[in-house]
C-alpha cells in the first residue's frame, strides 16, 4: 500500500512517500523527498513489488483514460468545506493558485502510477480529514490553528487516544502492532502524512473507507466508516442534502 503526501518544490523535501507492506518484518518504509525524486523513491521503496492500492494527498479528477486537470471548485471539496467542517478539516480549493499547483503535480504523479502499476487502485487522500472525522467533539472545544492541525490530530490519534492502534487493527489485523510501533516513531510532518495516505489506500482498497463521492469531480477517501464520529456523519448528510 503506497501513500504519497504530494509536494511541488524542486528545492525543499516537501513530498512524503510511504509504503506499508504488512507481510514484512518491518512493514513501514517512509521518506520525504523533493518533487522530482518522487517516482524514483517509490521504486526504491517498493523494491520490485507492485502496490495493491495507492492514495495521494492532492486533487484527482478521473478522465476517460487517465486523470484530468480541471480549474474549478469541486463538489467533493464543497461537501467538506461548509458548516462544522470549515473549522475542523476543510480542504483547500482546487481552483486556487496553490490548489492548481498541487492538482497538476498530483495528476502528473497519478498518471505515471497508472502507467507503471496499471493493476493498482488509486484514491485521493486527505490526511487531516481522515483523522479529523474520527476524533471526538471534545478535540475541537478550543480552535486549532490551521498550521498545526495535522500535528494535533496525529498526537491525539496516535499518542493520546489509541485510535490509530484500533484503526490499524481493523485494517491490517495481525500486522497492526508492528505497523503501529513503527508509525509512532515518525516525527517528520510529510512522512506522517504519507503514512496516513498509505493507510487510506488500504481502507479504500478494502471497501471500508468513508468516501465523499461526486460524479463529475472525483472522490475523497477518508477513514473507516465505522470509526467516523456522529458529528461528522450528521454534517456530511446535511451538506449532501444541501449540495
Amino acid at each position: 500500500y503506497l501513500g504519497i503526501d504530494v509536494g511541488f518544490s524542486a528545492q525543499v523535501r516537501s513530498t512524503g512517500v510511504c509504503v506499508i507492506s504488512p507481510a514484512r518484518a518491518h512493514p513501514v518504509s517512509v521518506r520525504h523527498v523533493r518533487t522530482h525524486e518522487t517516482m524514483a523513491t517509490v521504486g526504491q521503496l517498493l523494491a520490485g513489488r507492485t502496490p495493491r492500492a495507492v492514495a495521494l494527498d492532492g486533487p484527482l479528477v478521473p478522465g476517460p483514460k487517465s486523470f484530468a486537470v480541471v480549474n474549478r471548485y469541486r463538489d467533493c471539496e464543497r461537501l467538506l468545506s461548509g458548516g462544522i467542517f470549515q473549522k475542523r478539516c476543510k480542504p483547500g480549493p482546487t481552483n486556487s493558485p496553490r490548489g492548481q499547483a498541487l492538482h497538476r503535480q498530483t495528476t502528473s504523479l497519478a498518471n505515471e502510477i497508472v502507467i507503471r502499476y496499471p493493476a493498482a487502485t488509486i484514491s485521493e487522500a486527505f490526511p487531516n480529514a481522515f483523522l479529523g472525522i474520527m476524533l471526538p467533539d471534545k478535540t475541537f472545544v478550543r480552535p486549532i490553528r490551521r498550521g498545526i492541525k495535522s500535528d494535533v490530530f496525529w498526537k491525539v490519534a496516535v499518542s493520546g487516544s489509541g485510535l490509530m492502534k484500533r484503526v490499524l487493527t481493523h485494517l491490517f489485523g495481525a500486522a497492526a502492532p508492528q505497523i503501529y510501533r513503527e508509525c509512532r516513531a515518525l516525527e517528520d510532518h510529510d512522512e506522517r502524512a504519507a503514512f496516513v495516505c498509505a493507510v487510506t489506500a488500504r481502507a479504500a482498497h478494502s471497501g471500508r473507507s468513508l468516501v465523499v463521492h461526486t460524479p463529475l469531480d472525483g472522490s475523497i477517501a477518508l477513514g473507516p466508516a465505522n470509526f467516523t464520529q456522529r458529528w461528522a456523519l450528521a454534517h456530511l448528510r446535511e451538506r449532501a442534502a444541501l449540495a
